[in-house]
């Protein structure tokens, strides 16, 4: 194919259908590739009949594209008809496998052998191709899928489902729904929450619980598939489950290799991490814009909006603000000095250790959930014994914490960049001491599911916070004036151990050097005397 495109737009989900909407809409000579025979193959695999929800709820939809929640086979129809009915030049079952060139002059190789010619490209390519595979013993055995079309399609199984996100969960509640199916169905997550999914469908999980519905299983991973059955790993030891199916549902990651081969450079070398994109979605090879969930944003409502707003910033609109913009600056707007959105964003970013990796389009996703706030100096942000689990960042200025009950003018300081409350959130517990602002302060505060969220999502936050977290707690320990620059050998080659009941940590009579501090839970002393 010679003709030149003025954009290209690879992947037909609702970040690029909605992208080559607003192109035929504004009249721009353009194409949209989709590797598969049909429009958006993700949501073309949703199971038979979900219900896709639009949220947030709060948001404004900005697509020449109709959306709202909704049965999968409903949307699917109103996208076909409206993609047709707009005239968007649609090339199916094309799939690219290089690109060259530069901004203006792009050659884009398909798996089949032609090339298509563009000046601009907007990748819109989703990860769902590159799952998450399950890596314990047996994780190749037959009984393990990583899609889940129909759950009607199953009766009298025993069917394990491994993810905690909304995938996982809307499966695990789908296999179930129908009790004339006699399914039974267990859902496992390593964790004790599940912080990746949506609220609503975290309800429904626990009701089904409740109901006897869904095995929930917490804090279980999956040691070894065999034929029939599944080991699992739980704080209680190893237990075995009978197995007819496994849905493993474990997130996924981007194509790194074929984005990186483009010209795109990633925020860090981690494997879940996002490319680094300007405001305007342009990726770091000048002329390929990059959105939807390969850019951070698996929502379908913001994926359509940066779908919309992509091309208006091609076409020279550069006045476009996003969607979320009044949400956003309604947040800020109780804050001291005048900043704009943008500037708000990268103050945080940039001045919260936690927060560095973040892109500027998770940073919007990520304050969507959060609540910045400021104090004045001795304001007090919380009491010691207080409940709360949520998390501080301290964008500007520093805190004191109140470490002597009887005098509360002896203080530790904690500075601007690092984080406080961090206790709540990793055990549970009340808050361990008063805090107050030793100077005007601007902070964050990140909610429970937020910090959780934050931790699953960007692997760079998570270390950061359990290595502050781990300081605090040697400093606590060891106490006699050191600082954390003392101990910062020990907390480098430190590990974070997690234990099932009743195994052991230190055998008597053994040989060891290691000390070990509790972060969570308890454990129990045994003495042999006189055998």
């Amino acid at each position: 194919m010679s003709d030149k495109f003025r954009v290209v737009i690879i992947g037909s989900g609702p970040a690029g259908m909605s992208a080559a909407g607003r192109a035929a809409q504004l009249k721009l000579k353009h194409v949209l590739l989709e590797k598969t025979d049909h429009l958006s193959d993700t949501i073309y695999k949703y199971q038979k009949g979900k219900h896709v929800m639009a949220t947030p709820s709060q948001l404004v939809l900005r697509s020449d594209m109709d959306f709202d929640a909704g049965k999968r086979e409903a949307i699917l129809g109103t996208w076909d008809e409206q993609t047709a009915g707009h005239g968007v030049n649609v090339m199916y079952n094309a799939e690219p496998t290089k690109i060259e060139g530069e901004e203006g002059n792009f050659t884009i190789t398909l798996k089949n052998g032609d090339t298509v010619q563009a000046e601009t490209i907007v990748m819109a390519i989703g990860t769902q191709g590159n799952p998450n595979l399950m890596r314990c013993p047996g994780g190749d055995n037959k009984l393990v899928q990583y899609q889940l079309d129909d759950p009607g399609e199953y009766y009298d199984e025993h069917i394990t489902v491994i993810g905690s996100g909304d995938a996982g969960i809307e499966n695990a509640l789908g296999l179930a729904a129908d009790a004339a199916q006699n399914n039974i169905v267990t859902i496992l997550n390593r964790s004790a929450e599940f912080a990746r999914a949506k609220k609503a469908n975290v309800k429904l999980l626990m009701e089904a619980g409740e109901q006897g519905k869904v095995m929930v299983r917490n804090e279980t991973t999956p040691a070894e598939v065999k034929d029939g059955e599944l080991v699992l790993e739980t704080r209680d030891g190893q237990e075995t489950i009978k197995c007819d199916r496994i849905i493993a549902r474990m997130g996924s990651a981007p194509p790194r290799k074929f984005v990186e081969q483009c010209g795109i450079e990633f925020t860090s070398e981690d494997r879940e991490a996002y490319p680094k994109l300007s405001p305007a979605f342009e990726s770091t090879k000048k002329g390929i814009y990059v959105i939807g969930a390969l850019a951070g944003y698996p929502l379908i409502k913001h994926c359509m909006n940066q779908g919309y707003d992509v091309i208006e910033f091609i076409n020279g609109n550069s006045e476009l603000k996003p969607a979320d913009e009044p949400i956003l600056e309604a947040k800020f707007a109780g804050l001291p000095n005048s900043r704009s959105v943008d500037e708000w964003l990268e103050f945080f970013r940039s001045n919260v250790t936690i927060l560095n990796d973040l892109s500027p389009l998770q940073m919007r996703e990520f304050m969507l959930d959060s609540e910045p706030q400021s104090y004045r100096r001795d304001d007090v942000i919380f009491e010691k014994s207080d409940p709360g689990s949520s998390l501080f960042a301290i964008a500007e200025g520093s805190v004191a914490v109140e470490i002597n009950p009887d005098d509360p003018s002896i203080t530790v300081p904690i500075e601007q960049g690092s984080i406080f409350g961090e206790v709540g959130l990793i055990s549970g517990r009340r808050r361990g001491a008063t805090i107050k602002a030793a100077e005007d302060v601007i902070v964050v505060e990140i909610s429970r599911t937020a910090a959780l969220k934050l931790q699953a999502s960007v692997p760079a936050a998570k270390r950061r916070i359990t290595q502050i977290s781990t300081e605090r707690q040697l400093l606590q320990m060891f106490g006699s004036g050191l600082t954390k620059e003392d101990i910062a050998e020990v907390v480098e080659s430190s590990e974070i151990l997690n234990v099932r009941a009743g195994e052991a940590i230190i055998d008597e009579g053994a040989e060891g050097n290691d000390i070990f501090v509790i972060r969570v839970g308890s454990m129990v002393v045994e003495k042999q005397i006189g055998g």
